[in-house]
């Protein structure tokens, strides 16, 4: 038998698990498009590194985190069939999605704004809920974005790449977590997170969605820590100057190094972005050469309307508005109109005066 020839190896198994082909590969372990032998259903199995079994302290957070993601209700967090340790190895159970993750998207170039407010709007919903669940991801990037044919948008490792230790370092010392989408906060000593972490780290997700570009661009992790903690934040209209304004200044409030002047939660930033591509923009009209530009063109009235062929040339006649009386008029009117009056009776009484003079020397 040829090596062309050898028959296909069987597939791996992992307990009742038959795993197939390896769809993601990351710090805490492999992804794999596995069968559940039990429920006869395909699903996504997450299987962690066998070391991360040997820590106490890491399977006790494993089990409390998995647990309180699988009960989140959000839909666009990803859901868990289940949990637990198999032949020394953690793992989880997830629903398999049809699709592509965000970063691979990327890959092809930004997107659509409308499109990136869309699928970002439904993951800032998911990590509202884990946050109020008690959870934050502190892993946010395209990667960790699953979206589906239909455009759904799926949030997966929810609390569960945070979950080697309390803390953001491992013992190694290693950033737990992508130093590209990395909050200032998490990356000082000590290091410290909370929900307005994975606001910073949805902003970067969200600039780099507009832009094509990572916020400070790839370099070593030394190099994106110092960015993250020192430089400002940047603006989306070095890329993109067809964005507004008011788009731009969103994206940086939520990449303040300060987490207290960050938008609050993930859905308040996603609803300033929004926001902000939903308000009017003034157009302006350009002008011939020679001529100052114009603001916005207004219609032309009636009465001024242009005529055809060269009559356009003409200047057209002024359009005089009728005269309206003031108050001063109204009263001067009057005046004379009293006068004109008094003038009629004081005739009318000299006449009577002097017939009445006339009838009586008549008498006499």
């Amino acid at each position: 038998m040829t090596g062309e020839e050898r028959p296909p190896r069987p597939p791996a198994r992992f307990g009742h698990y038959v795993l197939h082909e390896v769809i993601g590969t990351g710090g805490m372990g492999q992804v794999a498009r596995a069968t559940d032998t039990r429920l006869g259903r395909d699903v996504a199995l997450k299987v962690m590194h066998p070391a991360t079994a040997a820590d106490e302290e890491y399977r006790a957070r494993f089990q409390r985190e998995a647990a309180i993601v699988a009960r989140l209700t959000d839909p666009h967090v990803i859901p868990i069939h289940g949990y637990g340790e198999i032949d020394g190895r953690l793992y989880l159970d997830m629903r398999l999605v049809d699709g592509r993750n965000l970063a691979q998207l990327l890959d092809r170039g930004q997107l659509e704004v409308s499109r990136t407010l869309d699928l970002l709007s439904q993951i800032g919903d998911a990590l509202d809920s884990a946050h109020r669940a008690g959870l934050v991801h502190r892993d946010v990037k395209p990667s960790n974005i699953l979206v589906d044919p239909k455009g759904f948008a799926y949030l997966v490792d929810f609390g569960i790449a945070a979950s080697a230790s309390q803390q953001d370092l491992t013992s190694t010392g290693q950033v737990v977590g992508s130093a590209s989408y990395m909050a200032p906060e998490r990356l000082q000593v000590p290091p410290r997170s909370d929900a307005r972490s994975d606001v910073y780290s949805l902003a970067c997700v969200l600039y780099q969605s507009l832009t094509g570009s990572k916020p400070f661009g790839v370099g070593q992790q030394v190099q994106l820590i110092a960015a993250h903690l020192n430089a400002p934040p940047p603006s989306l209209r070095e890329h993109r100057t067809d964005l507004p304004s008011a788009l731009d200044r969103v994206v940086q409030s939520g990449m303040a190094k300060d987490p207290g002047r960050r938008p609050a939660t993930a859905s308040e930033l996603m609803n300033a972005a929004r926001s902000a591509m939903s308000q009017p923009r003034r157009t302006v009209t350009p002008a011939p050469p020679g001529r100052p530009a114009s603001g916005p063109t207004r219609p032309v009235p009636r009465g001024n309307a242009p005529l055809p062929g060269n009559a356009s040339s003409r200047r057209a006649e002024p359009v005089r508005a009728p005269r309206v009386s003031s108050a001063r008029d109204s009263a001067a009117a009057s005046s004379s109109s009293a006068s004109r009056t008094l003038w009629v009776v004081a005739a009318v009484l000299a006449l009577i005066c002097v017939a009445v003079v006339a009838y009586a020397v008549a008498t006499r």
